[in-house]
C-alpha cells in the first residue's frame, strides 16, 4: 500500500474499539513507522491510558469496510427478530447470498467477523483477554473459526437466532482450555498438527521433545474447555457443551481427551469442528483477503478421517448455487 493509504487515528478513538479493525502504527523519527496492532487484535485498556497520557496520534490502515459491517450487522438483526421459521430461513439465505457478493472480491474476513462477534460474543472480556494476552495468534484463530461457524451452521440449515448464537460461542470458547501457563509453541503446532491430520498431534508433540506439563495442556484442552464452558452459562441450549469435549474423539477410540468410541458426530458437533479446522494458529491468515476461493478449496484429512465431509459438502453446494445465482442474475 501507498502512503496515501494511511489515515490519522487518535488515540481518543481507538479507544472506542474492543478489537483493532486494521494495522496501527507508530510514527518515529524520519517518517519510519513501527508496527503496533494488527487486525483482529484486541485493543488493550492499559495501552490505551499509556498513550493517553502522551495524545498519541497513530498511522492507521482500515481493513474493514463500514458499508460491509452495517450490511452484516443488519442481517443479524433481523435474523435476530425474525419470529417465524421460515422469515429466519429466508433472513439467513440473504445473509449467505451477501456474504457470497461481498467475499467474490477482496473484502477482508474482519468485517463478517467483528459484525459477528459484535451480535453474538457473551464471553467475558476479561476472559477473552486471558486467551489474547496468552497468544494473540490463538484468539485470532478462534475470532475467525467462530465466524466461519455461522458460515457453515446457516449453509446446513441452521437458521435460529439462539442456537446460531450457541454455535458461534461454542467454537469462541472452543480452545480456551489452552489457557495455561505450560502453553508453548510445542502445544500451539501440536493443535495444528491434529488439526491437519486427526490422531498426529501427540505423536508430533513426543518427536519434538514436548515437555509433559506441555503435552498435559494439549491432552486436558477439551475437557477444560468444557468446563469454562459450563461454569459461563453463555449458552441457551446448555447440553451442547459436550461439543467441546468430543472436539478431538476419533471413532476409533484413539482420540482424547476419553479415547471415546464413536460412530458419527452429530450434524452440529460437525459444523462447529469443521469450523474449528478451517483455521490454525498462525501468524498471518492468507484467506482473510480471499474468503471463498479459501472455503471452496479447503483441503484437510478430517473431511475424511472424521464425519464433517458432509457439512463441508453442504457448505460447498450452497456457496456454488449462489455463485451460479449470481452469474445469471436470477
Amino acid at each position: 500500500m501507498t502512503i496515501t493509504n494511511y489515515q490519522k487515528l487518535a488515540i481518543k478513538d481507538l479507544a472506542k474499539k474492543t478489537i483493532c479493525d486494521g494495522h496501527l502504527y507508530i510514527s518515529g523519527k524520519e517518517s519510519r513507522r513501527f508496527y503496533v496492532l494488527q487486525p483482529g487484535m484486541i485493543v488493550d485498556e492499559e495501552f490505551v491510558k499509556k498513550h493517553a497520557v502522551l495524545n498519541t496520534t497513530f498511522d492507521f490502515l482500515p481493513v474493514v469496510q463500514p458499508q460491509h459491517l452495517q450490511r452484516f450487522h443488519s442481517f443479524f438483526k433481523e435474523l435476530k427478530y425474525s419470529q417465524f421459521e421460515i422469515d429466519q430461513r429466508n433472513k439467513c439465505l440473504g445473509l449467505l447470498r451477501g456474504f457470497h457478493e461481498i467475499y467474490s472480491g477482496e473484502a477482508h474476513f474482519l468485517d463478517f467477523a467483528l459484525a459477528a462477534f459484535e451480535e453474538f460474543n457473551l464471553i467475558p472480556l476479561e476472559d477473552l483477554k486471558r486467551m489474547h494476552n496468552l497468544d494473540i495468534n490463538l484468539f485470532r484463530k478462534s475470532l475467525y473459526s467462530a465466524g466461519f461457524a455461522l458460515v457453515v451452521a446457516m449453509a446446513n440449515d441452521f437458521y435460529h437466532y439462539m442456537l446460531l448464537r450457541d454455535i458461534y460461542n461454542l467454537t469462541l470458547a472452543l480452545d480456551m482450555g489452552l489457557c495455561d501457563s505450560h502453553y508453548s509453541y510445542f502445544v500451539a503446532k501440536g493443535c495444528n498438527q491434529e488439526n491437519h491430520r486427526p490422531g498426529s498431534g501427540l505423536t508430533w508433540m513426543r518427536a519434538e521433545k514436548a515437555s509433559e506439563l506441555e503435552i498435559n495442556v494439549y491432552l486436558s484442552h477439551p475437557q477444560k474447555s468444557y468446563d469454562f464452558i459450563k461454569s459461563r452459562s453463555i449458552l441457551a441450549y446448555p447440553e451442547l457443551a459436550q461439543i467441546a469435549l468430543y472436539q478431538h474423539e476419533l471413532a476409533s477410540g484413539e482420540g482424547f481427551p476419553r479415547g471415546i468410541k464413536k460412530g458419527l458426530i452429530s450434524s452440529w458437533e460437525a459444523v462447529v469442528v469443521l469450523a474449528s479446522s478451517l483455521v490454525d494458529i498462525e501468524e498471518a491468515f492468507d484467506f482473510e483477503t480471499s474468503v471463498l476461493k479459501y472455503l471452496t478449496s479447503f483441503n484437510n484429512q478430517k473431511l475424511e478421517l472424521l464425519p464433517v465431509g458432509k457439512s463441508y459438502n453442504k457448505l460447498c453446494g450452497v456457496l456454488g448455487f449462489l455463485e451460479s445465482e449470481e452469474e445469471t442474475g436470477s
